[in-house]
């Protein structure tokens, strides 16, 4: 029995997360070949407060595919300045008939309230910068795909981890599978706190990069950089963005990974990006996250909402 939302991975154990995984590969080999009805009768709530391409396409695709029907929202403004609060809006939403609801939102701590007063699936499409769940799943799915025994493998995540709720799910769910996680940025985008127990911080890329079996590249959130954390987007790059010097430590096999978008020039260099583009495409994984989101999806909405 599955918790009724997914809002951060700590709710799951190793054998429920197991079981989305298998749900996404059965959907992997299945979708384009049958039809499905799952959510047939069923609405879904999508709304997003915040900016998403791949995400809030992947979710509203997944609805389609497993035969549901999505009921988007995406409010340019917050419907708190005409005097309703959030829990009126989702209230509002479930009232026309929704049997879940997807939710982004910038604002951390907000989900669990929100979860609570509602009876339906509330599932998380990333919440401020606390977590991103079916990001991590789609990541654990991808490197399995690639070829990768996640015991024992070495996951090396780099860049804004202070931001990233994207790795905050990486420290929570990776261990489970006993993946070992490293970590790489400047002091202000990694405070000593943030480090999980046994896990290592490099504040140097390149000693860091041979000891990697996956190099993660997260995104420079350059609408944080008003704050002052890092001098320079070019100062960024110069010392934690992966260049040809950095690829040439790297190991033969290591594989390249990136929740996207890109800023090339600033996670990984242009020079960089052709490189394993021409030599090793196998190795970047990037559009392969992409494709394999609608597969983890697809099995969440399932496993909550569906028949399961």
């Amino acid at each position: 029995m599955f918790a009724k939302d997914l809002i951060d991975l700590s709710s799951f154990s190793l054998g429920e997360l197991e079981s989305i995984l298998e749900r996404a590969a059965f959907y992997r080999e299945e979708t384009g070949r049958r039809t499905f009805r799952v959510l047939e009768g069923h609405n879904i709530t999508v709304s997003f407060w915040e900016h998403s391409t791949r995400t809030r396409l992947s979710f509203e695709l997944a609805i389609k595919e497993l035969g549901g029907r999505v009921v988007g929202y995406y409010p340019e403004t917050a419907s708190e300045q005409k005097g309703e609060t959030m829990e009126d809006t989702v209230k509002t939403l479930i009232s026309l008939g929704s049997s879940a609801v997807v939710f982004r939102h910038s604002l951390p701590g907000l989900f669990h309230r929100l979860a609570q007063k509602v009876e339906v699936p509330f599932i998380s499409a990333g919440e401020g910068c606390y977590q991103h769940p079916t990001q991590t799943l789609l990541d654990i799915f991808t490197m399995r795909q690639a070829g990768f025994d996640l015991q024992g493998l070495k996951v090396l995540m780099v860049g804004d981890i202070l931001h990233s709720r994207v790795a905050r799910s990486h420290m929570c769910a990776l261990p489970l599978f006993g993946v070992e996680v490293a970590f790489a940025a400047p002091p202000p985008l990694l405070p000593d706190g943030m480090v999980p127990p046994g896990a290592t911080c490099y504040r140097n890329l390149e000693e860091a990069l041979p000891w990697a079996d996956v190099v993660y590249l997260l995104r420079v959130q350059k609408e944080r950089q008003e704050q002052g954390l890092v001098p320079s987007l070019g100062e960024y790059a110069a010392l934690f963005g992966l260049n040809l010097a950095g690829l040439s430590r790297v190991k033969s096999g290591t594989c390249f990974m990136h929740p996207g978008p890109i800023n090339p020039g600033v996670e990984i260099s242009h020079e960089a990006l052709r490189a394993l583009e021409n030599v090793a495409p196998e190795r970047v994984l990037f559009r392969k996250q992409v494709k394999n989101g609608l597969y983890v999806r697809m099995a969440v909405l399932d496993l909550l909402v569906g028949s399961g």
